[in-house]
């Protein structure tokens, strides 16, 4: 058997690189595979259990057979996930960092996905990078404005890796450099030029929702135009899907690109209230050190650290209002599990009918 690492994924037929990323194939995944999918303390279905990132043995084929086999996943070092009741889709696997792209404007600052994403790079074990697009659209007058950079800012205070730019023509961002004015800001932020000196090697994922520039910046790491973009939607103010699927790209040796479908909604059905509120790091000082060893930081549980954290207003009013979001959503996903009937509208009831 050899070793590939899986690059695309179509239905029940993956495209797979050589270890040198130098041969391209089409593979299919043995039966018995397929029992991976259940594999989780969730007892949510994977939507496959194969992963863009995955490192898989592969058998070649035998007479008869069309395609090689895979037939082991190997170990993997980390992976990514959102999940809907229904399913856990993982999003990438033996990552190096999991770059967030967001813009700033059109479409507008949405903090609560962010928090998503970093709570699923936290249980998942891979390092977040935030990259703030779009910043050249920002109006210095404007009061929201004002607020979403005030916004990004924040998160400096816990991500190691933050960066701000337009995309489309770097460094012109004069109404965001008027905003940091206006607002007193005078630290040195980092740009796209940055960005590009500071990931040079390793698995770099990158992630966000439709119109925020995921392709643009795929295609200036590459340095050549391998995946379309397209145009912010004027009707609804969204990002419009240029990439379909997950695709794994080797830009040289030693540097390798997962670049992934615009994502709407960035579900967390797979963690416990427990694991979301574990995630936050403006209180990782006060993790174990709850009056119970189990603590689930349940609201009106005497003791713990966590909510008299939150009590103290140790968050701003906008990160709480993201958690009880969160937290929301989990109660809402608790109703619903795994099998229940979906009706046609999207609305779900449990069995017995």
């Amino acid at each position: 058997m050899k070793k590939y690492r899986i690059q695309e994924i179509h239905g029940n037929l993956y495209y797979i690189f050589s270890e040198d990323y130098k041969e391209r194939r089409l593979a299919v995944l043995r039966g018995k595979m397929r029992i991976k999918q259940n594999e989780h303390p969730s007892n949510i279905p994977f939507r496959n259990p194969c992963c863009v990132g995955d490192y898989v043995q592969v058998l070649e084929p035998e007479f008869g057979q069309a395609h090689p086999v895979i037939e082991e996943i190997l170990p993997r070092k980390n992976m990514l996930l959102r999940a809907s009741p229904e399913e856990i889709h993982a999003i990438g696997s033996n990552l190096d960092y999991a770059v967030l792209i967001v813009s700033l404007k059109e479409p507008d600052l949405r903090t609560g996905f962010i928090d998503r994403f970093l709570i699923s790079c936290y249980n998942g074990n891979v390092e977040p990078v935030i990259f703030f697009s779009k910043c050249d659209l920002l109006d210095p007058s404007n009061e929201d404005d004002i607020y979403f950079v005030r916004q990004s800012l924040y998160y400096l205070n816990f991500v190691s890796w933050v960066y701000w730019d337009n995309l489309t023509a770097p460094s012109r961002k004069n109404s965001f450099d008027v905003i940091l004015e206006e607002i007193g800001f005078k630290k040195h932020l980092k740009s796209l030029s940055d960005f590009l000196k500071d990931f040079r090697e390793g698995t770099i994922l990158l992630a966000g929702q439709s119109g925020t520039g995921k392709s643009t910046l795929t295609n200036l790491i590459l340095g050549k135009p391998l995946q379309k973009t397209r145009e912010t939607s004027k009707t609804t103010g969204k990002g419009k899907h240029t990439t379909t699927t997950s695709s794994l790209f080797s830009v040289n040796e030693s540097l390798i690109l997962i670049d992934t479908p615009g994502i709407k909604e960035w579900g967390l059905a797979h963690l416990s209230k427990k694991e979301v509120y574990e995630s936050y790091p403006e209180w990782k000082d006060r993790i174990g050190t709850c009056k119970f060893r189990n603590c689930e930081h349940i609201p009106q549980i005497e003791g713990c650290k966590i909510q008299e954290a939150i009590k103290d207003n140790l968050l701003p009013a906008w990160r709480k209002e993201n958690l009880d979001h969160i937290l929301q959503s989990l109660d809402y996903y608790e109703r619903i599990k795994p099998g229940d009937y979906k009706k046609p509208t999207g609305r779900f009831h449990n069995r017995p009918f």
